[in-house]
């Protein structure tokens, strides 16, 4: 699903948000496209990809399940 860029405008498939703090106050909290992305990284603002929840949804799923079969099998106790 495709997103709009809340710099430039541009649709993008994949965003980043891009924020910056002063004294513990959030003072710019953006999602943005890939160019902008790079051009905030330049000027040394803090920049993380956002994944959709479908891609979270499904690594979760994954790991839930390779979780579940690592774990290892004890044998009943047995009563003497």
């Amino acid at each position: 699903m495709e997103s709009v860029c809340r710099r430039c405008y541009h649709f993008s498939k994949n965003l980043y948000r891009v924020t910056t703090k002063d004294g513990g106050v959030v003072l710019l909290n953006m999602l943005v496209c890939v160019s902008c992305a790079r051009l905030a990284r330049s000027l040394g603002l803090a920049t993380v990809k956002m994944e959709s929840a479908k891609t979270v949804a499904k690594t979760k799923r994954v790991q839930a399940m390779t979780d579940s079969k690592q774990q290892p099998v004890q044998p009943p106790l047995s009563i003497r």
